[in-house]
């Protein structure tokens, strides 16, 4: 019933277009299936935020003007997402709602089309009705959707005959915070334009006027910002491994090196402060609670087995 309520009104909205102008109706069919996957920078899962990149709008050929100038337009229409943080202790495997607002509309906007992208590690849940993306305040009366077109990207859109968008929320989405989820994690959520085997995305006036066509241009290349679910407190430092104590993820002769610039300051009394206990393990591969020259030579037999093909952790090494 979904999908069919969603083809539906994508064959309306290619209608009221004009196809080929907003929707190709002969692709009507492939809304939320059988496109080609598109890169998700969303979901790098390095808990850094990714702010809305405009560069990825392109403007519609269907339109036969030449580029829009942005700026000449005087409006100061936002549209934005949320950017919300918790103690993860206090929000793990819960449910929590983002909103996908707009401010500021200056020229009427009668039809919509949104790809939402987001970190995995989030999990989208979708109303009892099935949809995705629930339609807010500003699509009141509209003809509405939403699809996952796979894990990680979701399609919103919404139109109508006789109606307009207004200030407030264009969509919401539930997002389940994951169970394992660790204080100074990021979980981005944001926008790109998009022009797929469907069509391109919108924010437009039925008439596509200039002055629609220039808010357009707009919204997409400046006028949206992205959000974020945050984890509170600062991001844990994995464990160094053994013999690692340079922290670079691999154990080589620079961390012997390390070891015997350690060792020798420490010999001439020249270390005034003790390593962080992290490093100071890492570094006493031997574990005698010394770090000396017998430490940076087991560094080094293990540095050479593992480049000549060996494997296994440095304790499986020293155990042999």
């Amino acid at each position: 019933m979904r999908l069919r309520k969603i083809l539906a009104a994508a064959l309306s909205l290619a209608i009221i277009c004009g196809a080929p102008t907003c929707l190709r109706g002969s692709s009507i069919t492939a809304l939320g299936s059988g496109q080609s996957s598109i890169p998700n920078p969303f979901n790098k899962q390095n808990d850094e935020e990714v702010l809305y990149d405009g560069k990825s709008w392109v403007q519609p050929v269907e339109w036969n003007v030449p580029t829009i100038n942005t700026r000449e337009y005087n409006g100061g229409i936002m549209l934005f997402f949320d950017k919300i943080s918790f103690d993860p202790e206090n929000v793990r495997g819960k449910t929590q709602r983002v909103y996908f607002s707009l401010r500021g509309i200056k020229d009427e906007v009668s039809m919509v089309r949104f790809h939402i992208f987001y970190d995995t590690r989030l999990k989208v849940k979708a109303g009892s009705d099935g949809e995705v993306a629930a339609a807010g305040k500003a699509v009141k009366g509209f003809d509405t959707g939403s699809v996952m077109v796979e894990e990680g990207q979701l399609e919103f859109y919404a139109y109508s005959n006789d109606k307009a968008l207004v200030d407030g929320s264009l969509f919401t989405i539930d997002f389940i915070i994951p169970e394992n989820a660790e204080q100074g994690e990021l979980y981005p959520i944001g926008i790109m334009f998009v022009k797929d085997d469907v069509g391109n995305d919108l924010f437009i006036d039925r008439a596509q006027s200039e002055a629609g066509r220039l808010q357009m241009a707009y919204v997409f290349q400046k006028g949206i910002y992205n959000g974020w679910i945050k984890m509170n407190g600062e991001k844990r430092k994995p464990a160094l491994m053994l013999g690692d104590p340079n922290g670079d993820g691999k154990v080589d002769a620079k961390d012997a090196t390390f070891v015997l610039k350690e060792y020798a300051l420490r010999s001439t009394d020249g270390v005034t402060e003790p390593l962080p206990p992290e490093i100071e393990t890492a570094a006493d591969v031997n574990a005698d609670s010394f770090i000396d020259a017998k430490d940076a030579s087991s560094i080094l037999a293990y540095y050479s087995y593992i480049s000549t093909g060996g494997t296994g952790a440095m304790e499986d090494f020293l155990a042999k």
